[in-house]
């Protein structure tokens, strides 16, 4: 859209008349009469002029000077922004209501970015400054430094009777062009009984004479006559008013908008996780984050942070910071299902809490708000307060209504003038993540929905979206299959192409392991796997994966493991496809105990499989493991997928190196990752515990190590007798083996798993 036409659709506006203005006598029916008409109301037209400018950095925005867009129906904002690199001013038709005062549309900007307001009426051009504020029309009044020659103030005639016209006015083609048309008898009436007529944005109502009526600073009209008359004669807020309304507000948002900040446990490394990494964003990574907290009561805190369950698993901290005063920590309560945010209590009352009105979201619309722009940069809290108004509303999750601002409400938080929180921002919680990178923004949130919320507190929460110990983190769900992607041939050979996209979805199951709720359900190696339904989620979940990387990339090279570097071994990616898969992700996410139905192609025909979400066993980055300091080594048990890249049976045992420290004796002795421990001093070792008790105390050790099918022993001087280490454990500090940066990514960011369904929450 060029930007002539943008300005075209954005700025049609209400035009005044002059006062006693007549028209061509009779009927202006026709398109000469019209233009009569708008001709004769020329000397009430002004142009407003607000200079704007940029403010430590940011860009200018113009919230309120929006339309309804006729292709969308939602409203857009004018660009002000571009308007400081052209040099000229941002133009708005003004009304001449007095001698001093100007009517003209409530751009709602903050004064932080204007640098001067000026009425223009011809050559002559005077300063203006807000004199007041119409409380229920999106309009402001503006007082002129001095009267302005050759215009004459409006006068509306509340008596004059219909047929009526709507005058209005749009800037197109380098020029302002005042357009009138009749209004027509239809009305409307909303669910919720509201009844008006369908007007012209921003309109001056006259009769068929040209007599001005009334103005309607919005898209509607109310069906009685209530409209009619003079805009002096509107309820308003003087600018005094509004500035101690404002100073108010600060306060209140002060004490109860408050900087929470949240710690987190260092992402674990993995190859699966390395491999998916490029899926995360930065927050999804990061140890502190700081988010703004709501104080909803003196010692509960909606934090509004939508976190996936694998950065809550990682959650250890919430410290809430009031404007005033020491920082206090705050415990986790739980995480909403629904929305984006979870609950904290402080353990003692905090002053300043805020009421959530309860007010339908209709209420605000049109009505004179205060806006709290509040956000966070780094652990500064940085806020602007000015009036805000709600011009129209969108339909969304579940027949919520959210209220529109036109501009931009990322951070926007909207008051009434009673001092209740009208709306602020809220994302809406996917519970499952379809596509892991995308994710949708908070949403202008109408207060009375949050505080229903807060009401049902235990039914509200997500049992899976909890912090977890390092143990539990990495609980991972499991179907108990192989999965390999498909692609447009493979989709082709087995059949599957109109049901897979031409293979851009579903897996073909390569393996399914014994005793797996897979192998109960009659899962076969061949089958498709093609989509999930999960109980409770109204989208079928698409089943997609990707390859791991040596896939990609051919065979592990173990004949070139001698020729890595020792400083670089630790780096290597496992050999074997992580357990940890975009499935199991999705499967942990819906949740331990939830049911759900698998898709599958089988035997040429469709077929349904019903499963429960279970925990896998023990996978490798969830396998108990022991670390020797005197060794240099960490080694781990043998889980089920690594016992099946080395076919190797539960029964034989051994251990498996994790980490080689480089320059340890280990490592001297050429002992290399991925290499497996059957034996030490020729006794068989069946996991870490063995291998823990076996090597304790020993001055020499004589160590049995298998490389794939290659076998050789390996001893070990020991300088003195080890001490008994201390015993094993199921986790550590130290990473598991992370992936080169150079290896390819997998396909989406992880989550942690969760407590079993129907574990109690906290009550707040």
């Amino acid at each position: 859209m060029t930007k002539r036409v943008f300005w075209a659709a954005a700025a049609r506006v209400a035009l005044g008349a002059a006062a006693g203005c007549v028209g061509p006598q009779g009927s202006a029916a026709t398109a000469s009469g019209k233009a009569e008409i708008a001709a004769a109301l020329a000397p009430s037209l002004v142009r407003v002029e607000y200079t704007v400018q940029f403010d430590k950095g940011e860009p200018p925005r113009a919230a309120g000077w929006a339309q309804r867009c006729p292709s969308c129906g939602r409203y857009h904002g004018i660009p002000v922004e571009s308007l400081v690199s052209q040099e000229r001013p941002l133009e708005l038709p003004g009304l001449v209501i007095s001698p001093t005062l100007v009517l003209c549309p409530d751009v709602l900007m903050h004064p932080r970015f204007i640098k001067g307001i000026a009425v223009r009426c011809g050559d002559q051009l005077v300063q203006a400054t807000p004199s007041a504020y119409a409380r229920g029309q999106v309009a402001v009044f503006l007082k002129l430094a001095e009267p302005l020659r050759h215009v004459t103030p409006l006068a509306c005639d509340a008596n004059a009777q219909p047929p009526y016209l709507a005058v209005t006015c749009q800037l197109a083609n380098g020029e302002w062009i005042t357009s009138i048309d009749t209004i027509g008898a239809p009305a409307a009436v909303t669910e919720t009984q509201r009844r008006f007529r369908p007007v012209p944005s921003y309109c001056l109502i006259v009769d068929e004479r040209g007599t001005p009526v009334g103005v309607s600073m919005s898209d509607e009209l109310p069906v009685d006559d209530s409209w009619k008359g003079s805009p002096l004669a509107w309820p308003k807020v003087s600018a005094e008013e509004l500035k101690g309304m404002l100073a108010d507000t600060e306060k209140r948002a002060d004490a109860s908008l408050l900087r929470v900040a949240l710690s987190f446990r260092s992402p674990k490394k993995s190859a699966g996780r390395m491999m998916m990494s490029r899926y995360r964003g930065d927050e999804e990574e990061a140890t502190e984050r700081n988010v703004v907290g709501v104080l909803v009561d003196d010692t509960t805190v909606l934090v509004l942070a939508d976190l996936k369950a694998g950065v809550t698993a990682r959650l250890e901290r919430i410290v809430v910071h009031p404007k005033e005063g020491i920082p206090i920590p705050a415990a986790f309560v739980g995480t909403l299902s629904d929305y984006g945010a979870l609950v904290a209590k402080l353990p003692q009352p905090l002053a300043g809490a805020v009421k959530l009105s309860g007010a339908s979201a209709f209420a605000l619309r049109n009505t004179l708000l205060l806006g709290a722009d509040v956000k966070l940069q780094g652990e500064r809290r940085v806020a602007y307060y000015s009036p805000a108004r709600v011009q129209g509303f969108d339909l969304g999750w579940r027949r919520q209504v959210y209220p529109e601002v036109a501009g931009g409400d990322e951070n926007l938080f909207l008051f009434t003038p009673e001092g209740q929180l009208a709306a602020f921002p809220v994302s809406r919680r996917e519970k499952v993540s379809q596509e892991q990178w995308q994710s949708g923004g908070p949403a202008l949130t109408a207060g009375t929905y949050l505080a229903a919320v807060l009401t049902k507190a235990q039914k509200q929460v997500d049992v899976s979206n909890v912090p977890l110990s390092e143990e539990e983190e990495n609980r991972l769900a499991w179907i108990g299959v192989e999965l390999q992607a498909l692609d447009k041939e493979l989709a082709r050979v087995n059949n599957v192409s109109d049901l897979t996209r031409d293979g851009e979805i579903g897996a073909l199951v390569s393996y399914v392991y014994e005793n797996s709720p897979a192998a109960a359900a009659g899962v076969k190696a061949g089958d498709i796997l093609l989509r999930l339904h999960v109980e409770g989620e109204p989208r079928p979940l698409e089943v997609k994966v990707e390859e791991y990387g040596f896939g990609r990339m051919g065979a592990f090279p173990w004949e070139q493991l001698d020729e890595v570097p020792e400083q670089y071994l630790n780096e290597i990616p496992t050999p074997w496809p992580p357990a940890e898969n975009n499935l199991n992700r999705q499967l942990t996410e819906i949740g331990f105990g939830k049911k759900f139905s698998a898709e599958f192609f089988t035997q040429g025909e469709l077929a349904t499989k019903n499963f429960q979400v279970v925990q896998s066993p023990p996978h490798y980055n969830s396998a108990p493991k022991f670390k020797s300091e005197d060794l240099g080594l960490t080694v781990r048990d043998l889980t089920y997928e690594v016992q099946r890249y080395f076919q190797r049976r539960a029964e034989e045992g051994g251990v498996i190196v994790s980490k080689v420290e480089p320059g340890s004796k280990a490592a001297v002795s050429g002992i290399k990752p991925y290499e497996i421990v059957t034996h030490v001093n020729d006794k068989k070792v069946g996991g870490v515990a063995d291998f823990q008790k076996l090597t304790a105390g020993q001055s020499e050790l004589r160590l049995k190590i298998k490389r794939m099918t290659k076998g050789r022993v390996v001893k070990i001087k020991m300088t003195a007798a080890t001490k008994p280490a201390a015993t094993a454990q199921a986790t550590t500090s130290e990473p598991a083996a992370s992936e080169p940066t150079s290896a390819p990514a997998a396909e989406s960011p992880t989550t942690a798993p969760a407590p079993p369904p129907g574990a109690p929450a906290e009550a707040w």
